[in-house]
Protein backbone atom coordinates (compact mmCIF):
# COMPACT_ATOMS: atom_id res chain seq x y z
CA UNK A 1 0.00 0.00 0.00
CA UNK A 2 1.37 3.40 -1.26
CA UNK A 3 1.40 5.84 1.43
CA UNK A 4 1.63 9.64 -0.33
CA UNK A 5 -0.57 12.45 -0.01
CA UNK A 6 -1.81 11.61 -3.31
CA UNK A 7 -3.18 8.42 -2.72
CA UNK A 8 -4.59 9.65 0.92
CA UNK A 9 -6.69 12.37 -1.17
CA UNK A 10 -7.80 9.49 -3.52
CA UNK A 11 -8.27 7.02 -1.01
CA UNK A 12 -10.37 9.99 1.36
CA UNK A 13 -12.49 10.98 -1.74
CA UNK A 14 -13.11 6.92 -2.53
CA UNK A 15 -16.53 5.80 -0.69
CA UNK A 16 -14.42 3.66 2.02
CA UNK A 17 -12.47 6.70 2.76
CA UNK A 18 -15.42 8.78 3.40
CA UNK A 19 -16.84 6.32 5.32
CA UNK A 20 -13.80 6.05 7.48
CA UNK A 21 -13.90 9.51 7.31
CA UNK A 22 -17.19 9.91 9.31
CA UNK A 23 -16.51 7.39 11.55
CA UNK A 24 -13.19 8.76 13.02
CA UNK A 25 -15.51 12.06 13.29
CA UNK A 26 -18.08 9.90 15.09
CA UNK A 27 -15.20 9.20 17.35
CA UNK A 28 -13.65 12.83 17.55
CA UNK A 29 -17.44 13.94 19.09
CA UNK A 30 -17.69 11.06 21.65
CA UNK A 31 -14.35 10.65 22.93
CA UNK A 32 -13.93 13.55 24.61
CA UNK A 33 -17.80 13.17 25.74
CA UNK A 34 -16.57 9.48 27.73
CA UNK A 35 -13.63 11.33 29.11
CA UNK A 36 -15.50 14.55 30.29
CA UNK A 37 -18.26 11.85 31.68
CA UNK A 38 -15.36 10.08 33.48
CA UNK A 39 -13.61 12.98 34.92
CA UNK A 40 -16.91 14.51 35.97
CA UNK A 41 -18.58 10.79 37.61
CA UNK A 42 -14.86 10.59 39.06
CA UNK A 43 -15.14 14.03 40.82
CA UNK A 44 -18.97 14.02 41.55
CA UNK A 45 -20.36 10.73 42.13
CA UNK A 46 -17.79 7.86 42.38
CA UNK A 47 -15.68 9.68 44.79
CA UNK A 48 -15.67 8.76 48.71
CA UNK A 49 -14.03 10.58 51.66
CA UNK A 50 -11.87 8.59 53.77
CA UNK A 51 -11.55 8.41 57.11
CA UNK A 52 -7.93 9.90 57.14
CA UNK A 53 -9.13 13.16 55.43
CA UNK A 54 -7.77 12.00 52.02
CA UNK A 55 -10.08 10.95 48.86
CA UNK A 56 -10.67 7.97 46.76
CA UNK A 57 -12.13 7.73 43.18
CA UNK A 58 -13.63 5.07 41.99
CA UNK A 59 -12.19 5.37 38.23
CA UNK A 60 -13.56 1.79 37.37
CA UNK A 61 -16.69 2.47 38.31
CA UNK A 62 -16.81 5.84 36.47
CA UNK A 63 -15.74 4.46 33.45
CA UNK A 64 -18.59 1.97 33.46
CA UNK A 65 -20.98 4.68 34.30
CA UNK A 66 -19.78 7.06 31.10
CA UNK A 67 -20.21 4.13 28.71
CA UNK A 68 -23.79 2.88 29.95
CA UNK A 69 -24.67 6.87 29.37
CA UNK A 70 -22.85 7.05 25.80
CA UNK A 71 -23.41 3.75 24.44
CA UNK A 72 -27.20 4.00 22.27
CA UNK A 73 -26.55 7.31 21.24
CA UNK A 74 -22.93 6.20 20.14
CA UNK A 75 -24.83 3.55 18.34
CA UNK A 76 -27.00 5.43 16.83
CA UNK A 77 -24.20 7.76 15.50
CA UNK A 78 -22.71 5.17 14.20
CA UNK A 79 -25.72 3.35 12.50
CA UNK A 80 -27.19 6.87 10.65
CA UNK A 81 -24.26 8.99 10.04
CA UNK A 82 -21.51 6.60 9.37
CA UNK A 83 -22.64 3.79 7.64
CA UNK A 84 -25.65 5.56 6.19
CA UNK A 85 -28.03 2.69 7.40
CA UNK A 86 -32.14 4.05 8.09
CA UNK A 87 -33.55 0.49 8.12
CA UNK A 88 -34.99 -1.10 11.08
CA UNK A 89 -34.67 -4.27 10.05
CA UNK A 90 -32.16 -6.28 12.33
CA UNK A 91 -32.12 -3.53 14.81
CA UNK A 92 -31.88 -5.48 17.77
CA UNK A 93 -29.05 -7.88 16.56
CA UNK A 94 -27.06 -4.85 15.74
CA UNK A 95 -27.67 -2.61 19.37
CA UNK A 96 -26.75 -6.38 20.33
CA UNK A 97 -23.38 -6.50 18.62
CA UNK A 98 -22.68 -3.23 18.96
CA UNK A 99 -23.18 -3.14 22.90
CA UNK A 100 -20.68 -6.54 23.17
CA UNK A 101 -18.49 -4.33 20.92
CA UNK A 102 -18.83 -1.85 23.46
CA UNK A 103 -18.21 -3.95 26.48
CA UNK A 104 -15.04 -5.18 25.07
CA UNK A 105 -13.68 -1.56 25.07
CA UNK A 106 -15.16 -0.62 28.11
CA UNK A 107 -13.67 -4.08 29.76
CA UNK A 108 -10.59 -3.38 28.48
CA UNK A 109 -10.38 0.44 28.79
CA UNK A 110 -11.52 -0.33 32.86
CA UNK A 111 -8.81 -3.08 32.92
CA UNK A 112 -6.52 -0.29 32.30
CA UNK A 113 -7.69 2.37 34.66
CA UNK A 114 -7.47 -0.05 37.21
CA UNK A 115 -4.02 -0.94 36.81
CA UNK A 116 -3.10 2.57 36.34
CA UNK A 117 -5.16 3.72 39.54
CA UNK A 118 -3.24 0.93 41.57
CA UNK A 119 -0.19 1.94 39.98
CA UNK A 120 -0.17 5.11 40.99
CA UNK A 121 -3.00 6.05 43.35
CA UNK A 122 -3.38 9.29 45.08
CA UNK A 123 -0.80 11.26 42.71
CA UNK A 124 -3.46 13.99 42.07
CA UNK A 125 -3.60 15.44 38.89
CA UNK A 126 -1.14 12.88 37.29
CA UNK A 127 -3.68 10.07 38.52
CA UNK A 128 -6.08 12.19 36.30
CA UNK A 129 -3.81 12.05 33.11
CA UNK A 130 -2.86 8.44 33.86
CA UNK A 131 -6.53 7.09 33.64
CA UNK A 132 -6.80 9.27 30.95
CA UNK A 133 -4.47 7.85 28.76
CA UNK A 134 -5.58 4.19 29.85
CA UNK A 135 -8.95 4.93 28.57
CA UNK A 136 -7.52 6.40 25.15
CA UNK A 137 -5.57 3.33 24.99
CA UNK A 138 -7.98 0.68 25.68
CA UNK A 139 -10.85 2.12 23.44
CA UNK A 140 -8.61 2.66 20.73
CA UNK A 141 -7.30 -0.87 20.20
CA UNK A 142 -11.29 -1.52 20.57
CA UNK A 143 -12.46 1.45 18.06
CA UNK A 144 -10.29 -0.07 15.30
CA UNK A 145 -11.81 -3.85 15.91
CA UNK A 146 -15.05 -2.05 16.27
CA UNK A 147 -14.50 -0.18 13.05
CA UNK A 148 -14.15 -3.61 11.04
CA UNK A 149 -16.79 -5.75 12.75
CA UNK A 150 -19.31 -3.18 12.17
CA UNK A 151 -17.92 -2.58 8.86
CA UNK A 152 -17.82 -6.26 7.67
CA UNK A 153 -20.74 -7.60 9.71
CA UNK A 154 -23.22 -5.46 11.09
CA UNK A 155 -23.90 -3.09 8.85
CA UNK A 156 -22.14 -3.92 5.21
CA UNK A 157 -23.82 -3.54 2.65
CA UNK A 158 -23.80 -6.31 -0.52
CA UNK A 159 -26.53 -5.20 -2.85
CA UNK A 160 -25.40 -2.04 -4.30
CA UNK A 161 -28.73 0.16 -3.57
CA UNK A 162 -31.00 -2.48 -4.60
CA UNK A 163 -33.22 -3.72 -2.15
CA UNK A 164 -32.15 -7.50 -1.53
CA UNK A 165 -33.50 -10.68 -2.28
CA UNK A 166 -34.95 -12.99 0.15
CA UNK A 167 -32.01 -15.67 -0.58
CA UNK A 168 -29.47 -12.01 0.36
CA UNK A 169 -31.40 -11.71 3.49
CA UNK A 170 -31.60 -15.03 4.62
CA UNK A 171 -27.87 -15.25 3.95
CA UNK A 172 -26.89 -11.54 5.41
CA UNK A 173 -28.81 -12.20 8.71
CA UNK A 174 -27.10 -15.70 8.79
CA UNK A 175 -23.42 -14.49 9.60
CA UNK A 176 -24.07 -13.41 13.12
CA UNK A 177 -25.31 -16.15 15.72
CA UNK A 178 -27.61 -13.52 17.38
Amino acid sequence: MKVSPTSLRAHARSDEGRKQLRYAAVSIVFVPLGQVLIQLFGALVFKTELPDGTTDVNWVAASIASAAVLTVPNFFANKYLVWKNTSRDNLHTQVIVFWVAAMLGVGLATLLTYLVDVAIEGHGIWEKVAVFFAQLTGFGIVWLARYFILDRWLFKVTHDGEEPSEEELEMMHGDLPV
